[in-house]
């Protein structure tokens, strides 16, 4: 199995810079000679010197600088320039990636398949071990004892306080305006004035009074409509 082989490109000259970035060569080695003191000090190294051919054919300097250099050097180009070669430089690292044969390619897929075959395994006897688990957790459920008790229903009174619980959650409401309004739609839709019932002792609420006197149902109807309005 062989991968074709390709050369890498490693540096860019500043002719081609300038190409890149659309700037003219003079100003791109002007930058690379303003900025070459700094990049010495801090890498140790100065930029290397190359040349080219204009077109008459006479041999200009230029700079040849490795990616890490153009990047550098890019800072002083204003955006536009400075993306036109990072984008140029991408291109280039995709270009110089090895290319597969078919061969290569058959069998990395074959590879991948493998892998995936082998991952689909594990995922089906870790589902029918928890099928197994979950079957010998039901046996051991049966073989606890249980309570010969029913459970209490729930009552009016609570159903009430779960649905005034859940419209102040779903409202944002504060729970004591929620009971304020349920009197209220009580006395104007039914007439009936918990307020105007005497409490047999101090610990005794509205609540009390309401089941005291089967005002519960109406109070039901009317929380439970207040619900409904929040839901539609």
């Amino acid at each position: 199995m062989s991968t074709e082989i390709i050369e890498r490109k490693e540096t860019m000259t500043s002719v081609e810079i300038a190409e890149v970035t659309g700037k003219q060569h003079k100003d791109v080695l002007k930058s690379i000679r303003n900025m070459e003191s700094s990049w010495e000090k801090v890498s140790g190294r100065k930029f290397a010197l190359a040349s080219y051919l204009d077109a008459q054919g006479k041999e200009r300097p230029c700079y040849e600088l490795t990616k890490r250099e153009c990047l550098y050097v890019a800072t002083k180009f204003n955006d536009e320039a400075r993306a036109r070669l990072v984008i140029r430089w991408e291109q280039l690292e995709k270009e110089q990636q090895p290319k597969l044969s078919q061969l290569e390619i058959l069998v990395m897929s074959a590879q991948s398949l493998l892998e995936q075959s082998r991952r689909l395994e594990k995922v089906e006897q870790r589902l029918d071990q928890m099928e197994q688990e979950r079957a010998e957790n039901g046996k051991l459920l049966l073989e606890v004892r249980l309570s010969d008790n029913k459970v209490p229903e729930i009552t009016m009174r609570d159903h009430i306080r779960q649905l005034v619980n859940r419209y102040t959650a779903a409202t944002n409401t504060d729970q004591r305006d929620v009971w304020h309004k349920i009197y209220d739609e009580l006395y104007y839709k039914h007439h009936i004035s918990i307020r105007s019932y005497k409490k047999r002792n101090s610990r005794q609420t509205n609540l009390d009074v309401a089941e005291e006197h089967n005002f519960l149902q109406p109070m039901y109807d009317i929380i439970s409509n207040m619900v409904r309005s929040v839901n539609q």
